[in-house]
């Protein structure tokens, strides 16, 4: 042993991108600027700029992770050979992303953008082995809208369960937004609401 210690490394693509399935996301939001051109001192496209694991008995190890400069959000099994699943975004994800399993039967994935929209992507699994191999064409999402927010926002996101995010901006304030229902239409037809 010669003493060394890895402190950090770079976690790349453990799949080919033409075996991922891609999903786009849309956004209500009007006249989105496009994302600025890839710049040879930013990360390499297919490497994670944040990842994060989950892992639950219904569905062994998941991996979540941010590529593509924010824009591209990919959850791998690690457990099972299910191909994994790319959410292409309008804008760039802040860091900090998160994935739960909600009553075994689902994953939420919370996200916030630049642009200032907070995302549920909701995922159905199938058994431990399935996951959402044969989901796809049921994976749905929701965008609301995050009032009182500068056009592009920046700051650190932490995601604190499937009903509350905050949001630690740049000038020192704290944005905290929950919820009691997790984007399911209510019987009026309407969806819940952040506050």
């Amino acid at each position: 042993m010669d003493g060394s210690l890895l402190v950090a490394t770079q976690l790349s693509s453990l799949f080919p991108s033409s075996q991922s399935t891609a999903i786009p996301i849309s956004t209500t939001r009007q006249k989105i600027p496009l994302p600025p051109a890839h710049k040879e001192t930013d990360p390499l496209a297919e490497h994670a700029t944040y990842s994060s694991l989950l892992h639950t008995p219904t569905t062994g190890t998941i991996l979540l992770r941010v590529l593509h400069g924010g824009l591209i959000l990919e959850i791998i099994s690690l457990s099972t050979e299910v191909p994994p699943i790319r959410f292409v975004f309008p804008a760039a994800v802040l860091p900090s992303p998160a994935i739960f399993l909600w009553e075994s039967s689902e994953l939420h994935v919370l996200a916030v953008t630049t642009t200032g929209s907070l995302y549920r992507l909701v995922i159905t699994v199938g058994s431990e082995h399935e996951l959402w191999r044969d989901q796809v064409g049921n994976i749905w999402s929701r965008e609301y809208l995050i009032k009182n927010i500068a056009e592009s926002v920046e700051g650190l996101v932490h995601v604190q369960g499937t009903h509350c995010v905050a949001i630690g901006l740049p000038n020192g304030s704290l944005l905290r937004m929950e919820t009691e229902n997790l984007g399911y239409e209510d019987n009026d037809g309407e969806t819940s609401h952040w506050a």
